[in-house]
């Protein structure tokens, strides 16, 4: 009788022991491993580019997923990103970009809020609704309507829109950049204001996005990220109707400061 009690004991506490071990190894798993979804994936990248989640960092490869409480850091590198709505991202050198919380699902509730902490994006929206996506920056917020657009931030904000709209929004107010239009924020009290002389050059050496290293992605050649935006502003702010050509261009009219 002694003998079984002691065999039934043993038991237990291997069961246990199995038990705790499990629970142990799924606390330690990185919490975008836990996460329902993926919210997006890499597509090609060059250089030396990074995925941080807390405390984890991991070296980016082709075909990686990428979770809600993700960031991405360039480096020397530059790196595609495709969502799960298919808004195309593009991170260019010495870039640092925040995945803060993405959900999407046709038929339920979606959003897409992102963070910008330094350097160069391009992006071209997907299908998420635009009133559910943000770009939030130290100086300012971007919202979207349907657009493709470049933004760089340094100890400035330049945003320089391809097609459709930028809600441009801070302390000091809020501004409207349509295609064409680029605007700088240099404070996060100061309102934002159409770029003088315009489209913006996003680099005013040309360099942006030159990574070193060989390209990786899906596809040879034919995913991988697009060239920076071209060095040399040549579109002019958009012309008010009527403007005749050879005249200053009229800069948009900024809502009144909120």
């Amino acid at each position: 009788m002694g003998y079984l009690t002691m065999y039934h004991t043993d038991l237990n506490w291997r069961r246990l022991r199995l038990m705790a071990s499990f629970v142990l190894a799924i606390c330690c798993l990185p919490l975008a491993a836990l996460a329902a979804d993926p919210a997006g994936v890499i597509l090609s990248l060059s250089g030396k580019v990074e995925i941080v989640h807390g405390a984890d960092k991991r070296v980016a490869v082709s075909r990686a997923e990428l979770f809600s409480g993700d960031s991405i850091e360039t480096g020397e590198g530059q790196v595609q990103v495709r969502f799960v709505d298919g808004t195309l991202l593009t991170l260019y050198r010495d870039t640092r970009f925040a995945v803060d919380d993405y959900r999407y699902a046709k038929g339920r509730e979606s959003r897409a809020q992102f963070s910008l902490l330094n350097g160069l994006m391009h992006t071209l929206t997907g299908q998420m609704d635009k009133q559910n996506y943000q770009l939030k920056t130290r100086l300012a917020n971007l919202g979207v309507r349907g657009t493709e657009y470049s933004v760089k931030l340094s100890d400035v904000l330049h945003v320089s829109v391809d097609h459709g709209q930028v809600e441009v929004a801070n302390a000091g107010g809020k501004a409207l950049v349509s295609a064409g239009q680029s605007l700088t924020v240099v404070g996060q009290n100061v309102m934002p204001k159409p770029a003088i002389g315009g489209k913006l050059k996003m680099d005013p050496h040309g360099e942006a996005g030159r990574a070193h290293g060989p390209e990786r992605g899906i596809g040879a050649g034919g995913n991988a990220p697009p060239p920076p935006p071209p060095p040399s502003g040549t579109q002019n702010l958009s012309r008010s109707a009527g403007t005749p050509a050879g005249q200053p261009a009229q800069p948009a009219q900024p809502a009144q400061p909120v």
